[in-house]
């Protein structure tokens, strides 16, 4: 799943600052996907490159301890890390410069989690991505990272073509800058949603597996336990489903499996007792191309796809 949602208000004061200047024409370039992430190739205090994953659920950048280690950054003060699945108290380092492509960010204070949990050699978290238009090529299992500027630019990113709806869906900012979605549905149930493109499949809350239950008259459908897992280590039991319906903004993905756990994400951000979805990249893999337009607080979904074959194994009904 994805990485911690955010560290503790009085930890983070000192996360990264303004990005020194670079072309506003071109993007971080990206490597392929990883598994169901995408990395960037990152440079530490000039060393490098290492591969950190863009992790849309990750309120702070994030650092493996073997990388840490490896290059002697200078301990921090432990944080409190609140993550997918739990909060955790972490050790954390500081990074004097981290630099991707043509842009630095300086001062930055990354919580330290196991290189076996995450995957990777770090994760870049919102406090680095929400300055940015950031857009996942599903297609082409690629991403890209554009500076708006003070001038809203419309276009000259990696959409292409007429058909793509540009309005996007509004969006508020949520407790650790995760953008909020309120135009969401499952089987005509409102939700608030948001997208973690660490996370490897779609999970709601318990008020929203109530909500749709009540909303059937044979109760529910029938599912299945499953375990997940957080970054943290910690796993615990969700239940496996499929939806009638759902549907984000105008497009509708018909038929969807989806998990359902009373995660610690939907706690902290005060999601607890109203319905609610974690979006992960099996809900994104439904569309050719995502974008995340933090400056102007909109998600796009462009291009629904046929449904995928690989789907999740759903008990029968």
């Amino acid at each position: 799943m994805g990485a911690g949602m955010g560290v503790a208000p009085a930890a983070a004061r000192d996360l990264a600052q303004e990005p020194e200047p670079a072309p506003e024409s071109e993007p971080i370039r990206l490597l392929t996907n990883l598994f169901t992430r995408v990395g960037a190739a990152v440079y530490i205090d000039n060393r490098g490159p290492f591969t950190f994953v863009i992790d849309t659920g990750a309120g702070a950048t994030s650092i493996a301890d073997t990388l840490a280690d490896q290059l002697a950054l200078p301990p921090l003060p432990p944080v409190l890390v609140h993550g997918i699945t739990e909060a955790r108290i972490t050790r954390s380092v500081a990074v004097n410069r981290l630099q991707l492509s043509g842009l630095a960010f300086r001062n930055l204070n990354c919580p330290v989690f196991s290189r076996d949990q995450l995957g990777a050699d770090g994760l870049i978290g919102l406090d680095v991505l929400g300055r940015f238009k950031l857009s996942f090529d599903v297609v082409r299992r690629a991403a890209s990272l554009t500076i708006r500027g003070v001038a809203i630019v419309m276009g000259g990113d990696m959409q292409t073509g007429s058909r793509i709806r540009r309005e996007g869906l509004r969006a508020s900012t949520g407790r650790f800058g995760q953008m909020m979605l309120t135009q969401v549905t499952v089987e005509g149930q409102p939700v608030i949603a948001f997208i973690d493109s660490g996370a490897q499949y779609s999970i709601g809350n318990l008020a929203l597996r109530r909500a749709i239950s009540a909303r059937r008259s044979d109760g529910g459908r029938l599912s299945r336990a499953v375990p997940i897992y957080g970054v943290t280590g910690q796993s615990l039991s969700a239940d496996l489903t499929r939806v009638d319906e759902l549907r984000l903004g105008a497009n509708r993905l018909g038929a969807t499996p989806l998990l359902f756990a009373d995660l610690h994400a939907f706690d902290t951000l005060g999601l607890s007792e109203r319905p609610a979805l974690l979006i992960g990249a099996d809900l994104l893999g439904r569309f050719r191309e995502v974008t995340l337009d933090f400056p102007n607080d909109t998600v796009t979904f462009s291009g629904l796809r046929r449904q995928s074959t690989r789907a999740l194994d759903i008990p029968g009904n």
